[in-house]
Order: structure tokens, then C-alpha cells, then sequence
């Protein structure tokens, strides 16, 4: 299976190898972000077989969750992608109106963006990522696995991009109020200028720009 996926992932990828790392999110934080999301979902147990992926407009990640023999569903306010075996919905996700109960949703470098108007049609939400966690808790199952990936560092609103976020955020006390924290990863930026793995505390202090912050990506399960 993994060949299978390694195969599909370099033909969609090939085509942005060499551009500018700022204009293709692939050679940037995705490239620590789409391996996490693969490797989780890869440990799960087969009883985990429907996904949700959230924010999936021009993403190659829905795919590749397909590929791994998923069932996938993807959500996007963008118009609607030619993406072959895969139900594209669309449509807002805090305020779609879902008829099915999903195993895992990912959230992929797509929270931060959610109820900040001017980025991605997104409209103007207070505390659209509050909400947004909220409704990935009442469409998940029991036991359900949430796949989240976020800027990290000092709390920041940097308008339209994307928030910034800490462990002392308000995100963090809704998420801790639905979800486990099973699993916890930190990378900031080098001397190089390239994600390194680090700890909670460094990701926490790197002071953030439209271009420059830490990454946490955390897999979180449903509390009963």
C-alpha cells in the first residue's frame, strides 16, 4: 500500500517541484504537514475507514487519503475540484448540515483560516476555529480522531492570512474541553530556513509573520 501511495503522491506533486516555496505550500510547511496527516492515518485501526478532509480545495492530500483506500469525503467554500471516487461537498463546513457521522476529520492548515474574511472566501466568523472545532466534535464518532495541523508560536491574528497559535490559546482550552491529545509534534525554522523538529516551548517563542512561524500538528481523539 505504501508504494501505492508514494507512486500517486510524486505524480501530483511533480509538477511544483521547482517554484517558489512561498507560491507552493508543497515545498513549504506541507511538506511536514501531509507526511504527519499520512502517518497517522496509517496507524490507525481498521475500524477507522471514513474521512472528512476539511479546507480540501487544491490540495493533493484528499487524494492520497482516497489512495490509501479511505473512504474520503472533502468540504471546501472553493468551487467544486474533478477529484475521481471522491464526494466533494461545496459548502461552509461550521454551517453544512452533515448526514453522515465520520471516523477521522482532517484539518490540515485550514482552522487558522476559518471566519477570516478576506482569505479563501472564508466569511467573517467570531471565533469561526472555535466553532469549527465544535462541529468536528459532533461529526465525529465515539472515539473519533481529529488530525490537526496549525501555525504555532506566540498567539497572533495576522489579517486575512491566518491565526497564530500556543498551547495557552483559547483553542486549546475548547479542544482540551472535547478531545485526548494523543500525539504532539513542534517544528520551527532553522538558520536555513527549514522546519526542524523541535520542542513545545521553542515552537511557543518563535514570534510570527504572514510567512514566518512554527508548526504544531497534534492527532486528538474524541472524548466519551
Amino acid at each position: 500500500m505504501l508504494e501505492k501511495i508514494f507512486f500517486k503522491s510524486v505524480d501530483i506533486i511533480k509538477p511544483l517541484i521547482n517554484v517558489d516555496p512561498m507560491e507552493s505550500p508543497l515545498t513549504g510547511d506541507r511538506c511536514i504537514e501531509y507526511p504527519y496527516v499520512i502517518r497517522k492515518l496509517i496507524k490507525l485501526d481498521k475500524e477507522y475507514k471514513y474521512v472528512l478532509d476539511v479546507g480540501c480545495f487544491a490540495s493533493p492530500l484528499t487524494s492520497i487519503i482516497k489512495e490509501m483506500d479511505f473512504e474520503v469525503d472533502g468540504i471546501d467554500l472553493n468551487k467544486k475540484l474533478p477529484y475521481d471516487g471522491i464526494n466533494y461537498i461545496n459548502g461552509d463546513f461550521i454551517l453544512y448540515p452533515f448526514s453522515s457521522i465520520y471516523d477521522v476529520c482532517v484539518m490540515c492548515s485550514t482552522i487558522e483560516h476559518i471566519g477570516l474574511e478576506g482569505r479563501y472566501n472564508s466569511p467573517n466568523y467570531i471565533d469561526g476555529d472555535i466553532k469549527a472545532i465544535k462541529k468536528a466534535r459532533d461529526i465525529l464518532r465515539h472515539n473519533g480522531i481529529l488530525i490537526l495541523t496549525i501555525p504555532y508560536g506566540e498567539e497572533k491574528i495576522i489579517y486575512p492570512l491566518h491565526r497564530v497559535y500556543n498551547k495557552n490559546s483559547k483553542l486549546f482550552k475548547e479542544i482540551k474541553s472535547h478531545f485526548e491529545i494523543i500525539d504532539a509534534e513542534y517544528y520551527k525554522n532553522n538558520s536555513e530556513n527549514v522546519f526542524v523538529k523541535c520542542e513545545e516551548n521553542e515552537a511557543r517563542e518563535v514570534k510570527p509573520s504572514g510567512r514566518n512561524y512554527a508548526l504544531g500538528l497534534f492527532c486528538l481523539k474524541k472524548k466519551t
